[in-house]
């Protein structure tokens, strides 16, 4: 038993290596991409193209859902070892898949087309490239869609590298597209730009079906119909797609608000503070990524110990990670984007450091969430949290109406997901045999006094150290060690300490 777990913590951290070399470079060529593209496009247009997708995104909601079923659905599979299951499993989620794709189609062209036309802000001269890139954006989803039970496939199984190597293809893609704007000078960039992440989509689904059918033997299989297996996934689809709704639904909700009461300028400003998070978050998903098969199957096998472990591990290294990233970029933020952009548009920088505490605070929550998962009744799960985040857009609309300030919602959106966290611990610790007070006093606690005491430690920083090249690099620095420093001495347990240390010495000793 203990040679196993060994032999689990060591794929555990050569997946998670595998996964964060991917992360930087694609957090590299994602930023710069977005550079690229926001220069070719313009603010407008640029705004338009995150408003416009975004529609489709909401009407999307299923894709995070199956993307969660999937993943949970095919690693239980998996841990069985059989594989009839396998076969009967990924033939039925690929069935599902491909059916809600073309219900999101029939709600593209009737619900989103009307709320495209009618409620959208968009300036005359720019709506049919608008409407070109909403019918591409249709297209676009629902191919992700279908791929999503290949991506799934890859990830239960554990096979990083090849991940890696497809995202990495995606986004050098995406890179070519961007310069291809450039030099674009008679034809419409935004109606183009669409087009082309289209067919990168398109690059991707043939990709992952073709390794997956190589590799994994379960994937060769036509529909294999199972009319109680998808009865159990369509009752699982349900109530995830409650908390998929919401999550897509308060996140669409405020982009279209900050477009209703303030134009696609302000749009533009979140996009980019989104790109930001997107990046910076990579790293919890990696190592997330990396941890989650393993943490489902302990779960569904009945094992708590190990479960209970992986998910403090999980929870904690999420929240330090974005921490070691996050914090230097929220004290320098405005230094940041003056680099990374051309134009800064108006409330980037302030949308830039509440999305990032909001990231870090929401880091812990999806081991929580996977856990629920896992288990496979979450029924109650979905229901609670997904009531307390959808009041985010209706008190975000109220507050607004009170005062015009578009930084507001961020703050709605901050106290919400706290809230939120507090239901998600009283409803999934007891499925591991967890006690609540353990795991405040284990993750909460040291998480609280470490976000903290980093925070005003790099705002006294930065009081006295100026803008230049070196006053950053010195702040990075001494921020990032005082960092590590609380991460060791009131983040971590005595056991985890210990283990860091046998650790090092093993290294250097080599």
């Amino acid at each position: 038993m203990m040679k196993e777990f060994s032999t689990d913590n060591k794929k555990i951290a050569r997946n998670t290596m595998i996964l964060y070399i991917r992360m930087l470079l694609l957090m590299v060529v994602s930023l710069y991409t977005s550079r690229i593209v926001l220069d070719a496009l313009g603010i407008i247009d640029y705004g338009l193209y995150n408003v416009v997708g975004g529609i489709v995104i909401a009407l999307g909601f299923l894709s995070g859902t199956l993307n969660t079923a999937s993943s949970r659905f095919i690693t239980v599979a998996l841990s069985t070892r059989k594989l009839e299951v396998m076969q009967k499993t990924f033939s039925n989620i690929l069935f599902v898949n491909v059916l809600l794709s073309f219900v999101i189609l029939i709600g593209g062209e009737t619900i989103g087309l009307w709320f495209l036309c009618n409620k959208i802000q968009i300036p005359l001269d720019r709506f049919n490239a608008a409407f070109w890139v909403y019918q591409m954006s249709i297209l676009t989803v629902m191919v992700n869609i279908i791929s999503s039970a290949y991506n799934a496939c890859i990830i239960a199984h554990e096979k990083m590298e090849a991940f890696a190597y497809i995202s990495l293809i995606d986004a050098l893609g995406k890179l070519m597209i961007a310069y291809s704007l450039i030099h674009v000078m008679n034809s419409d960039r935004l109606v183009m730009y669409g087009g082309l992440i289209l067919f990168m989509q398109l690059v991707n689904r043939f990709v992952y079906s073709i390794y997956c059918s190589r590799n994994f033997p379960e994937t060769k299989v036509g529909f294999l119909w199972d009319k109680a297996y998808l009865t159990k996934m369509f009752k699982f689809i349900t109530w995830a797609s409650y908390g998929s709704f919401v999550s897509i639904g308060f996140t669409q909700g405020l982009n279209i608000l900050l477009n209703i009461f303030f134009g696609p300028a302000v749009n533009t400003a979140r996009a980019i503070s989104v790109q930001v998070q997107n990046a910076i978050v990579l790293f919890t998903t990696n190592f997330q990524a990396a941890i989650n098969p393993q943490l489902i199957k302990n779960v569904a096998i009945g094992d708590n110990l190990s479960a209970q472990k992986l998910l403090l591990a999980s929870s904690k290294f999420s929240f330090f990670l974005l921490c070691l990233l996050g914090i230097p970029l929220i004290i320098i933020a405005p230094t940041v984007l003056n680099l990374w952009l051309k134009e800064v548009p108006e409330y980037t920088v302030v949308f830039v450091r509440l999305m990032l505490v909001i990231s870090i605070w929401s880091s812990i929550a999806n081991p929580l969430r996977i856990v629920n998962q896992a288990e496979g009744n979450i029924k109650k799960f979905q229901i609670y949290e997904g009531t307390v985040l959808l009041f985010i857009v209706p008190v975000s609309f109220c507050v607004l109406k009170l005062e015009k300030l578009p930084e507001l919602v961020f703050v709605v959106h901050l106290f919400v997901e706290l809230l939120a966290s507090y239901i998600r611990i009283k409803i999934v610790l007891p499925k591991i045999g967890m006690r609540v007070c353990d795991y405040c006093k284990c993750v909460y606690l040291p998480l609280t006094i470490v976000f903290v005491l980093s925070v005003l430690f790099g705002s006294f920083l930065s009081l006295f150290l100026g803008d230049s090249f070196f006053s950053i690099v010195l702040l990075i620095s001494l921020l990032s060690l005082f960092l590590i420093f609380l991460v060791y001495e009131i983040g971590l347990n005595q056991n985890e300490r210990k283990k860091i240390v046998e650790f090092i010495k093993t290294k250097i000793d080599r």
